[in-house]
């Protein structure tokens, strides 16, 4: 028999041995380990609209974002310090660096009025897709931990677009109504919103305090010293989520609102972006989409609260006048902005739901002068509870395809996949992991 003199018992390895639980943990002082966080409820965001960025606008160089963010980004400014870019290693339009590789491989390069399917799935079968969106995948993962609804899929003016799949050929609808979506959420027929992450939170909690006061009890003087201050970390935890905003619907006003005007489109939008919101707050849902327009072009939209000219969005687009499509996509990440504004007020535990949140804001194409699926202008805001780099824009060789993206915001999000999509394996996690 041999004795190994190095080995000790120790408290962790006794409490182990003992079946006792986590509650005894202020007990193991003695042994040192890696602290860990309680695990966040991580959820996935997605927000696509159509006709491209101006890239000289929009691409920040590589490296940190220091100073002011590119004019389309300006509305994210205040929370640079939660973004991450990409960029290839090209200048001007050819900047990006993600591609809609499996349509670049059939020589769709100036496809992207008709990439929707592909943004979030990694594959292309003309007008749909082969596999499903990575929010499908995410959600069917909660749905087999035991999450009722984990998907959301809304829309403002998408129409026959979607960005998110169920399987091969099969959309999952979106709803673009806010009135509808608001009953179907937060009306008198369904349940009343509950904030079930703090209540999981609180119950664990309590069962801490419990569990520490009678294992005290009977302890000596060194070791109560140590439980106490550790009941008094719980109870301070305990708080801050008394004083965290409490789940409640969003105020669904006004009412009557005609969503086929082009001048009502924003107070749409904003609807649609207070509802997401309250999804995230309420924890109704963890995999939400949200299509802003078709990928077809236009569907008439007209900006008459900007200062562009009343044309077709899908004619501004195509103009060669920068001008109005930087005052357009700034519009637009303006309201992206409102989203990560209430996300980012909104405390889970030591961090926010924006920090426990993945943002994904995707557009069709690089410009909507030509159309091309290839650098597409990918962001990403929120680290997923620290899975990500933020403040910072990653600097990619030419032609990665959007797949590994993909594949790494499944990793942020807890799904172990080996891949998304079809043709192209693998993930970015060495590049863009903190």
């Amino acid at each position: 028999m041999t004795t190994d003199k190095t080995r000790r018992f120790s408290r962790r390895a006794l409490l182990g041995g003992l079946g006792l639980g986590m509650g005894m943990l202020p007990v193991l002082s003695f042994e040192k380990t890696p602290a860990q966080a309680a695990g966040a409820t991580k959820r996935f965001i997605s927000i696509t609209w159509t006709n491209g960025v101006v890239a000289q606008n929009f691409f920040p160089p590589a490296g940190p974002l220091t100073g002011t963010l590119p004019p389309i980004l300006a509305p994210l400014d205040k929370w640079k310090s939660k973004i991450l870019a990409m960029r290839g290693p090209g200048t001007g339009a050819a900047t990006g660096g993600v591609d809609a590789q499996v349509m670049l491989d059939l020589g769709i390069i100036f496809g992207g009025h008709q990439s929707y399917p592909t943004l979030l799935t990694g594959s292309y079968m003309g007008a749909t897709a082969a596999t499903p969106s990575i929010d499908t995948l995410i959600a069917d993962q909660l749905k087999a931990q035991g999450l009722t609804t984990p998907q959301l899929n809304v829309g403002c003016r998408p129409y026959a677009s979607t960005t998110s799949w169920r399987a091969n050929g099969v959309k999952n609808l979106d709803e673009t109504d806010p009135y509808a979506l608001f009953t179907r959420l937060f009306g008198p027929s369904a349940p009343p919103p509950v904030d079930k992450s703090a209540i999981r939170r609180k119950s664990v909690m309590d069962f801490c305090i419990d569990d520490l006061t009678r294992f005290a009890a009977p302890l000596g003087l060194e070791d109560r010293v140590k439980i106490d201050g550790h009941l008094d970390a719980i109870r301070t935890l305990e708080k801050q989520l008394a004083a965290a905003p409490s789940c409640v619907a969003p105020v669904n006003t006004p009412a009557g609102v005609d969503f086929k005007l082009n001048a009502n489109y924003p107070t749409q939008v904003k609807m649609m972006i207070d509802i997401i919101a309250a999804v995230v707050k309420c924890d109704i849902a963890r995999a939400i989409t949200l299509d802003l327009i078709d990928d077809g072009g236009g569907n008439s939209l007209t900006f008459p609260w900007l200062p562009v000219p009343l044309s077709d969005y899908h004619a501004l687009a195509h103009s060669p006048d920068p001008g109005p499509r930087t005052t357009i996509n700034t519009w637009f990440y303006s309201q992206v902005a409102d989203l990560v504004g209430q996300l980012a007020a909104t405390p889970e535990g030591a961090s926010t739901a924006l920090d426990n949140s993945v943002i994904l804001v995707c557009n069709d194409m690089n410009e909507g002068n030509d159309s091309r699926v290839s650098s597409l202008p990918y962001l990403i805001i929120g680290s997923g509870g620290g899975f990500f780099k933020q403040g910072t824009c990653v600097q990619f060789p030419a032609n990665v395809p959007n797949n590994r993206l993909l594949t790494s915001i499944c990793h942020a999000l807890d799904l172990p996949v080996a891949s998304v999509g079809t043709t192209y394996t693998g993930d970015l996690d060495a590049t863009l992991k903190a």
